[in-house]
């Protein structure tokens, strides 16, 4: 009878258990704050401040609320003569992160047409310098083992931690990412959603610093990674 009762109750400690973790994890925020963006034109000219790429632009979480003034611009691309796309992001307390993407009319700087034109003409004179110099030199990090999620959050591994390119060589942010794992989702959609936040110009020389990090389709983040690019 005894035996049976300890039995009971140790069955009944497990139900109490399993419940409050349920509770507990059910608890968690893992819903990623919404991004607004207006259907207004906006004109932007390279090198511009981004407070104008903002104009519109609000962010609201389940939990934290108003998160319009921690929206940032996470990159904007040129995908035409004048147009482009200026992608937005924001995260809550709990890492969740929020994105949204505008169409813009994109002009490139009356300083940035000239920067390149004066470039150009001293790497006509410098062939065999620059030659040398479009080579990425690049510090690889130290070998690790195989990367794995870190619990529910993903992970984000890059190829190096700098690279120096010439000035006027095309960089893809893209190239440096060496893997991305989750728990749940695949590389490939991982892949679609790998943010690089920082701004830098190819064209003018100079040290700019990128962070990347990944968010899964549960909005959690992975840690985020620091990568300089020089540019000489």
């Amino acid at each position: 009878m005894k035996q049976r009762l300890v039995m009971l109750a140790l069955a009944a400690g497990c139900i109490v258990l399993a419940v409050a973790g349920a509770l507990v994890y059910l608890g968690q925020d893992r819903k990623a704050p919404e991004i607004t963006v207006e259907d207004t034109e906006i004109s932007y000219t390279e090198g511009g401040d981004y407070e104008e790429l903002l104009e519109g632009v609000t962010a609201e979480d389940n939990i934290d609320g108003d998160l319009t003034d921690q929206v940032f611009v996470d990159k904007i691309i040129q995908t035409g003569e004048d147009t482009g796309i200026v992608y937005y992001g924001v995260m809550d307390k709990h890492h969740n992160v929020g994105t949204a993407r505008r169409t813009i009319t994109y002009h490139l700087s009356e300083d940035g047409d000239e920067a390149v034109t004066e470039q150009t003409e001293e790497a006509e004179g410098e062939e065999e310098e620059v030659a040398g110099q479009e080579q990425a030199v690049q510090t690889e990090p130290k070998e690790e083992e195989t990367l794995q999620p870190d619990g529910a959050r993903p992970a984000l591994a890059l190829t190096s931690t700098e690279t120096t390119i010439a000035v006027g060589t095309a960089f893809d942010p893209m190239s440096v990412v060496k893997d991305a794992v989750d728990d749940v989702d695949t590389k490939d959609s991982l892949y679609q959603r790998i943010s690089a936040n920082g701004t830098y110009d190819t064209n003018v020389p100079g040290t700019y610093t990128i962070q990347y990090f990944v968010t899964d389709s549960s909005g959690n983040t992975s840690d985020p990674q620091n990568f300089t690019l020089k540019v000489q």
